[in-house]
């Protein structure tokens, strides 16, 4: 089948972007004819994926104006194919996949100055458009949750929607072999008391991730808390000292092998005001680690509460989270191997091979 895939951007980068390279992989490896539909690649990203590019003109401008440039010109340039597929802002395209959830919903967490912006506003236009339009034939998302907003917000055709959620590659994302030699050696690096438990947060965004309500909790137990991704600022520096827990806060470079830290640590912690499907939820079950995860993200689909993990109602009331994660903490040993051998069961279904088996079907208008 001749396919075209349409992005902005076709680079390493976010979570849709490196999905969507590997996608591309696997497409091709299974038959398709590709097309890829963008403004920008870089050579490594042009020679690892098979297939005709079609680079549209980047425009210069503000990104308002390249967004509209994109957005007229991508849908003639997947002329001649038998599916288009689209992973960002566009509005006309046979098949749209949703990684970033309902961006209505995700601006009520701006700032005004950000939510008044002409950005802002074209992109409400451009998502209104998407989902009360009758061009696209389905829509794809990660999770019922997201597709159920978007449904709310827009009214779309529920029988036009698809639920895949993302793999997890269990194979690189496991239990350690020796879980105590991995946390001794992991502590001992991050000059973290090994006596005391340990929570991970993992972020490239800690506004909305939820960090400063986290770190309010913080000063209320005795534990400690990675903080893995984007280095703290200055303010978010200064309220660490101010709440006194200094000592007990590790900021952690996001080059760091990620897969050994959420092995020693032994909660992951994800108190986010918003997010369509962190990956980092799924990756951190696979390795064994239950987690409090914020029902504002859709990968709590995969959560029971109380039995692969715990959910955060309120994620940014810090007294509740406080009080939450002196629930967890409260676990004795056999309860948290339950919850870990539960969560790494959850998600051990959750591969490629069974990912696009549900994509074959979409192409093949099941």
């Amino acid at each position: 089948m001749k396919l075209a895939l349409i992005h902005p951007q076709i680079i390493r980068g976010s979570g849709v972007e490196n999905y969507l390279i590997e996608f591309a992989k696997r497409l091709s490896t299974a038959g398709h004819e590709l097309t890829y539909i963008t403004t920008l690649t870089t050579p490594e990203t042009g020679a690892a994926l098979p297939g005709r590019w079609e680079l549209q003109p980047r425009i210069r401008g503000s990104a308002t104006m390249r967004m509209w440039h994109f957005n007229r010109l991508a849908p003639r340039a997947a002329a001649g194919v038998d599916l288009s597929i689209a992973f960002g802002r566009t509005c006309l395209q046979d098949i749209h996949r949703n990684g970033t959830g309902c961006h209505r919903l995700y601006g009520n967490l701006l700032p005004l100055w950000q939510r008044l912006s002409v950005k802002h506003l074209y992109e409400l236009h451009l998502e209104r458009r998407l989902y009360t339009g009758r061009e696209t034939k389905r829509f794809i998302s990660s999770s019922a949750r997201v597709a159920a907003q978007l449904q709310g917000v827009y009214g779309a055709d529920g029988e036009r929607y698809r639920i895949i959620s993302p793999p997890v590659e269990t194979h690189l994302f496991k239990p350690a072999e020796n879980r105590a030699n991995t946390r001794e050696i992991i502590c001992r690096k991050l000059q973290t008391d090994a006596a005391k438990p340990v929570l991970i947060f993992v972020s490239l965004s800690h506004r909305r991730r939820g960090l400063e309500p986290l770190l309010e909790a913080m000063a209320r137990i005795d534990a400690t808390l990675w903080i893995v991704g984007k280095s703290l600022s200055s303010a978010l520096r200064e309220k660490v000292n101010r709440l006194g827990i200094s000592s007990r806060i590790r900021a952690v470079p996001v080059t760091s092998d990620l897969v050994e830290l959420y092995q020693s640590a032994d909660w992951f912690i994800h108190p986010t005001q918003y997010d369509a499907f962190s990956n980092t939820v799924l990756q951190s079950m696979a390795c064994g680690l239950p987690g409090l995860v914020s029902v504002m993200d859709g990968a709590v689909d995969h959560v029971r509460n109380g039995e692969n993990g715990l959910m955060l109602y309120h994620p940014q009331q810090s007294k509740e989270l406080a009080a939450r994660i002196q629930e967890a903490l409260a676990y004795d040993v056999p309860a948290w191997q339950a919850l870990s051998a539960a969560a790494r069961e959850t998600v051990q279904a959750l591969t490629w091979k069974r990912h696009m088996q549900e994509w074959a079907e979409v192409l093949e208008g099941r």
